[in-house]
């Protein structure tokens, strides 16, 4: 056989219809069958795949340290192979340290496609950014997986599925599954009343001018109708000051220290109930709610916003506090006859100050802030903290929810 013959052979065997259709673990057998259909020697073979015979023979028997893909995919074509069936073999007859080399090179590609290392590190979560062995281990032992790869598994959370990933996106994603973590290892045993809900806001007010004990005894009392409620901290790049999610058909409220003011805490916490009352369908079907960040599923922030300032100060009531707002003692009156702390009083002055285009003020009355790490002091178990989500939440249901 001369070489246009060898040419014109090698060119049939590449047509779409000459296909293997049988059934084999290993290359080199359709490699042999292939020979033998055609009656071509294995001298001619190379000479048609033009390659060396070490090197034909180091896929073959699965010795090659380093595979040329052009190799490959010219082997393939010869043994009418399509793609994902070549791979498939070529990987079960890969030696041992290879296939784990490609792992190690799986699961770092996958790290770095799903983990903002950097910022993680800022916030305190890692320890490196180039140690990917303990990358991988910290973030294992932190929500108790199997694999890394079972982090974009682990729960079902829509939002997340096709979205395009960002640095801000994958931190926000990460505070997501880990706040859902934390409420799928709670599992309030409690039923949820909305009836309870509504009669248990209408006293929660008052607990806001305790700044010790209030919060804790408010989360306890949630707690106990079905309602849970945690604390997680701000990460690097995101803009969350609260969260409303719905797991197992109850809700479940994560608070955040974005602004790391009391104020803000309370605001919150009212604003996430108004979700929780009002939105209680829509944040099922979507698994979660975050605020202060894009509204993915255009829920109306407006009326929970509103709902919360009314529930503390309502507009008619600012209106007359602000004019004696530089006289400490009227506002501290005024704060005690309306059941709130009167910092709250100065934050939503601020807040109206810098909405209305008339100056910033919150320099100004910075000394007049209540001690928002005192008042989380008891629910602040910072989880990112902790080796394990189950740590934080043992420590919950022991000191906090008295399980």
């Amino acid at each position: 056989m001369d070489e246009n013959q060898f040419l014109n052979e090698f060119y049939k065997m590449l047509s779409p219809v000459d296909v293997w259709e049988g059934e084999t673990n290993s290359i080199k057998e359709i490699f042999d069958a292939r020979l033998a259909r055609h009656g071509i020697t294995i001298n001619q073979a190379e000479k048609m795949l033009n390659m060396q015979k070490r090197t034909l023979e180091g896929i073959l028997d699965g010795s090659a340290k380093r595979v040329d893909v052009i190799n490959l995919l010219k082997l393939g074509q010869f043994l009418g192979l399509q793609m994902d069936a070549l791979l498939k073999l070529f990987l079960n007859d890969m030696p041992q340290e290879m296939v784990g080399e490609l792992e190690d090179a799986k699961k770092k590609s996958y790290i770095l496609s799903t983990f903002d290392i950097k910022n993680l590190a800022k916030s305190g979560f890692l320890t490196t950014k180039t140690d990917f062995d303990q990358i991988e281990k910290r973030i294992v032992t932190y929500f108790g997986l199997k694999s890394i790869f079972q982090y974009s598994n682990k729960q079902i959370i829509p939002a997340f599925s096709k979205t395009k990933k960002s640095e801000s996106g994958l931190m926000r994603e990460f505070w997501v599954r880990s706040a859902y973590a934390h409420f799928d290892c709670l599992k309030n045993s409690n039923s949820y009343d909305k009836t309870k809900l509504i009669e248990l806001i209408a006293k929660i007010k008052p607990y806001s001018m305790n700044v010790t004990t209030g919060l804790r005894t408010v989360t306890q009392a949630l707690y106990n109708i079905g309602v849970s409620v945690i604390y997680q901290p701000h990460l690097q790049t995101t803009q969350v000051r609260g969260a409303t999610f719905v797991i197992n058909s109850k809700p479940c409220i994560v608070l955040t220290d974005l602004n790391k003011r009391y104020a803000t805490i309370w605001f919150a916490l009212l604003h996430e109930l108004h979700h929780v009352i009002f939105d209680f369908d829509e944040i099922e079907r979507n698994v979660f709610h975050l605020t202060g960040e894009a509204d993915l599923f255009l829920l109306q922030e407006d009326k929970a916003d509103e709902f919360a300032r009314d529930y503390f100060l309502p507009a008619e009531r600012s209106r007359f506090i602000y004019k004696y707002i530089d006289s400490p003692l009227v506002v501290a009156n005024f704060a005690r006859e309306h059941q709130i702390h009167p910092s709250m009083i100065y934050n939503f002055y601020c807040w109206d100050m810098d909405a209305a285009g008339k100056g910033s003020f919150w320099a100004k009355y910075k000394h007049t802030e209540a001690d928002v790490k005192l008042a989380l002091k008891d629910i602040n178990i910072d989880p990112f903290d902790k080796e394990r989500i189950e740590d934080t939440v043992n420590y919950l249901k022991e000191n906090i929810f008295n399980i």
